[in-house]
């Protein structure tokens, strides 16, 4: 297989002009040899009615008449070329004139023009008859064609010698049409690591836009994930830098403080140390969920079982504060997607929602299936979230004015990514006058 584009071209381009070429060379040598065999034809019948119309032919034939005279034969016995005719000219089928020296019998039966065996060569032969007098007029075949294939050939070389400057020609044309592909390689070649401003597009022509335009998009794409990635780094950081901060400080206590400060800085420490682990956890939960992450094989699963094992795994956490949790509407429904991703959805946000929720409050869960979908709410007795950060709080490290300080702005950050990559939404609604939180999660597709 050609790897090179412009070879391929190059060679498939000649094969195609060499097979025209040598086509019309074909058919012009066709034409050549069939309008000069008329010709020939022509100039036969010409030189037969020509004797025949000739006034010496009766001389010829009164010397005939004599006695003891015999044919007109000269000593000349070979053709020598197609220029040279055989003629015969017979008078009541007698032998009055013949112009070579050579045994010549034909069949005279048929007028006109025909092609004959003579003497183990085949001949062009003209016949004309007028009165007793028929005249015979023939020439070589084989010397006949060759000279016509000579002409032909003559005439055909100049189509054949213009094949490689044909060629040459379209090897530069061919390099000139890939030159503003080769100027958009070096161009890229050129530019730095980080240079991901999009390439000129107006100037290029038509056939290099679609693939500018998707260099485009793609240095737009990867721009885009260079900078949330820096973001994410930098908010990384500065969270991680918060839990760090304070386990040095509670350390420094613990070693300059008495004995009695003791146990509560270990119990600080401590918490330092859960929150961390908890950012942690989430942080490398968040680059698995990504939607720009290796894509997964999704499958279908009831989704009612896994909200029960969700509320079973975090019973500690509801029974602790006094909750009444449980559902209003429970549907049988199958969704399609990833049940450990799905898994972590469901935890995070019925864990907002224990989270928020005073003790001895209540949590109503709905799951309903409808045509083409299914819908599952959480809702909550708790303070609710001001209406303008009922958008930021999908961001990731944003933790509302209510929050406390245990959080890490990652839960619900990893709710929408999760539904991002599942083709469904998420959002929230307040309840009228504060009493509550309510949080939708909404997938359009489902398999029952």
């Amino acid at each position: 297989m050609i790897k090179s584009i412009r070879a391929e071209l190059a060679i498939y381009l000649s094969i195609a002009m060499v097979c025209i070429i040598g086509l019309l060379s074909f058919l012009s040598y066709q034409s050549t040899a069939d309008e000069l065999g008329e010709l020939y034809d022509a100039n036969l019948q010409h030189l037969a009615e020509t004797l025949l119309n000739n006034n010496q032919i009766d001389t010829l034939i009164g010397r005939h008449a004599d006695a003891g005279v015999s044919p007109n034969r000269p000593a000349k016995s070979h053709i020598g070329g197609e220029q040279d005719y055989l003629i015969q000219i017979l008078n009541q089928g007698q032998l009055v004139y013949q112009s070579h020296q050579r045994d010549f019998e034909v069949n005279t039966a048929s007028l006109g023009l025909s092609t004959q065996w003579v003497g183990k060569k085949r001949w062009q032969v003209f016949i004309a008859k007028q009165g007793s007098i028929t005249c015979i007029v023939a020439q070589d075949l084989k010397l006949r064609q060759r000279t016509i294939r000579e002409v032909a050939i003559h005439l055909i070389i100049p189509q054949l010698l213009i094949v490689p400057l044909l060629i040459m020609g379209m090897l530069l044309v061919i390099g000139k049409t890939f030159k503003p592909l080769l100027s958009l390689s070096a161009a890229l070649d050129a530019r730095p690591a980080d240079a991901l401003a999009p390439l000129a597009v107006e100037q290029q022509p038509a056939e290099l836009k679609p693939i500018i335009q998707a260099l485009n998009r793609w240095m737009h794409k990867v721009s885009h994930t260079i900078a949330m990635q820096k973001r994410f780094t930098s908010d990384a950081a500065h969270e991680l830098r918060t839990p760090v901060t304070a386990l040095k400080l509670q350390i420094s206590a613990m070693q300059h403080g008495d004995k009695s400060a003791l146990d509560h800085c270990l119990q600080q420490a401590q918490s330092g140390i859960a929150r961390m682990e908890r950012l942690v956890h989430q942080l490398l939960t968040l680059a698995k969920v990504d939607p720009e992450a290796r894509r997964q094989e999704m499958q279908s699963f009831a989704l009612t079982p896994l909200v029960v094992k969700v509320l079973n795994d975090l019973k500690p956490l509801y029974t602790k504060k006094q909750l009444d949790i449980g559902f209003t509407r429970a549907d049988e429904v199958t969704m399609t997607g990833l049940p450990d991703e799905i898994e972590v959805l469901l935890n995070n946000i019925i864990v907002n929602a224990i989270h928020y929720t005073p003790a001895q409050g209540v949590i109503n869960l709905s799951l309903t299936a409808f045509e083409g979908g299914l819908r599952f709410e959480v809702e909550d007795s708790g303070p609710g979230i001001a209406p303008e950060a009922l958008e930021k709080v999908f961001d990731r490290f944003y933790r509302a004015e209510l929050s406390e300080g245990t959080g890490s702005g990652l839960g619900l950050a990893i709710v929408k990514e999760i539904a991002l990559k599942h083709q469904a939404t998420v959002h929230l609604m307040n309840k009228p006058a504060n009493t509550g939180l309510v949080v939708i999660f909404e997938q359009k597709v489902i398999h029952r």
